[in-house]
């Protein structure tokens, strides 16, 4: 039985769940959240239902848990008998690149498909036994303010009818969301929502570490292994340091769920042959308040620093991938560049940030915690090292937004790069 390979196998599982690649095993305190919104979604498969749903909820609450959880029950239950679009308000910002997106992701699902095509034809055009559609919006406060009203109430209309059975899943941190829709957008709205709020206890809070922090021991060939690997993260729970570590991350962070998810990433890649557990001195107190000062840090960042995250976002959003390394983002970011200065025929081709100067800001962001380094070759080049991003998308966004001397093209690339 190769050991190394039980370990590193360990260490990927972890990973997944705490960059939200995979769906967890169980979502602590939202059983009855779940059970409504899989049953609203279920209808929609099984009976060709067509409707809407916001879920309403803080950031790191568990809205996307939800949905992917959702979703991947779905997917077991009817062997993927559906289609899924998903769209983020803050990325897909104009009704043509949305129309783009919808007919991009239903053209990668449905053979023969031109995503160019008039997508509100195609799903009015469905009837009650076609395939069923989810179009899921994250930010869905930003869709609906940065579409037109009349894109957003087609999008209503559509799911409402009784033609295709297509439903609209939005998912927003704003509570009033509703106030802020147009009077015609909300005559097409089920006023179906579900809200969602952060663990209010510390006990659920370590119940949720707990279970991120566990293997299925199902899915190992070394049981002996597995069951003492989850032997040692309940011993985690005796350690005072341990203890202190996790309530003061539940007292004062903001964003307590994925503050902790960062110190534990720190200490999922430590795992190795010789150090196959998780132990109490692999979590740092470095890292929860490298979390808190990350406002402070965002709003000291270089232009040419805020280039590369745009551009590390566009790589995720076109590729679905959460790594990379120096040479894809500084290509992304000179395509754009480049991209931008013959449809505009500006000159700003001319003022392209270097190579050599790119990769001393890359490096910059990973001192400062904003990438984290995945690679576990050491002898790897540093351009071509895969790295990870720590910030959320919004929080890049703000960043941009807030910043008078940012110009107007990269505020361009927020709306548009995405559509390269």
């Amino acid at each position: 039985m190769d050991y190394e390979k039980t370990v590193a196998k360990t260490r990927q599982i972890l990973k997944d769940r705490l960059t939200d690649r995979s769906v967890p095993d169980e979502l602590v305190g939202l059983d009855e959240q779940y059970t409504e919104l899989l049953n609203y979604m279920n209808r929609t498969v099984s009976l060709g239902e067509s409707n809407t749903c916001i879920l309403i909820g803080p950031s790191g609450c568990g809205k996307t848990a939800l949905v992917k959880k959702a979703i991947q029950s779905l997917n077991e239950t009817y062997n993927n008998d559906f289609y899924c679009v998903n769209l983020n308000g803050l990325l897909h910002t104009s009704d043509q690149f949305v129309r783009y997106q919808i007919g991009l992701q239903l053209g990668q699902q449905i053979k023969g498909f031109r995503s160019d095509g008039d997508v509100f034809n195609l799903l009015k055009s469905g009837t009650s036994n076609t395939k069923p559609i989810f179009i899921i919006i994250y930010n869905f406060d930003a869709f609906a303010k940065n579409c037109s009203q009349l894109f957003v109430y087609n999008i209503f209309n559509i799911a409402t009818s009784k033609n295709c059975p297509i439903s609209v899943i939005g998912i927003t941190r704003k509570a009033n969301v509703f106030n802020e829709l147009a009077q015609n957008i909300l005559s097409r709205n089920s006023y179906c929502h579900i809200d969602i709020d952060r663990p209010c206890n510390f006990e659920s809070f370590a119940e949720i570490i707990r279970n991120c922090l566990m293997i299925n021991e199902a899915i190992f060939d070394d049981i002996e292994y597995s069951q003492e690997f989850n032997e040692k993260i309940e011993e985690l729970f005796d350690y005072e340091s341990f203890y202190n570590l996790i309530n003061q991350t539940f007292n004062y962070s903001t964003d307590f769920i994925r503050s902790f998810y960062k110190i534990c990433f720190d200490a999922v890649c430590k795992l190795t042959i010789d150090s196959p557990f998780l132990l109490p001195e692999d979590f740092s107190m470095s890292t929860l308040q490298d979390c808190g000062n990350i406002d402070t840090v965002l709003k000291g960042l270089t232009q040419n620093q805020l280039w590369l995250l745009l551009a590390i976002n566009s790589l995720d959003l076109r590729f679905q991938t959460k790594t990379f390394n120096f040479a894809m983002v500084y290509e992304e970011y000179k395509n754009y560049m480049k991209s931008y200065a013959r449809e505009s025929g500006s000159t700003y081709r001319m003022k392209i940030c270097k190579e050599h100067v790119a990769l001393a800001e890359f490096e910059f962001l990973e001192s400062r915690k904003i990438l984290q380094c995945v690679d576990e070759n050491k002898f790897q080049q540093k351009q071509y090292k895969m790295m990870r991003l720590l910030l959320l998308p919004e929080q890049i966004i703000d960043a941009i937004n807030d910043n008078e001397k940012c110009p107007t093209m990269m505020k361009e690339w927020v709306n548009r790069v995405f559509t390269l």
